[in-house]
């Protein structure tokens, strides 16, 4: 379920990219798994933050905390049915 965001990155011309927030479970590394939301570009996907210049990531899992994640402690993501 994709939910408008509160983070958004600065462009060249000043202008803010709305970002909202896409539900998904993360299985990481160590085999655990987080329920929460990824932050993405309103026009992007979770895919395109992953493959993205960034070593971490935010993430809120369902109790509302504020993770920084590293990418690479992340074995796979499986997005949520909207």
């Amino acid at each position: 379920m994709r939910m408008l965001g509160h983070w958004a990155t600065q462009g060249q011309t000043g202008s803010r990219t709305p970002r909202v927030r896409e539900h998904a479970q993360l299985t990481m590394m160590d085999g655990s798994a987080l329920a929460g939301y990824v932050f993405v570009e309103a026009t992007s996907r979770i895919q395109d933050v992953l493959n993205g210049e960034t070593q971490f990531i935010p993430f809120i899992d369902d109790s509302e905390e504020i993770l920084l994640l590293n990418k690479a402690s992340i074995m796979k993501v499986r997005p949520y049915a909207s």
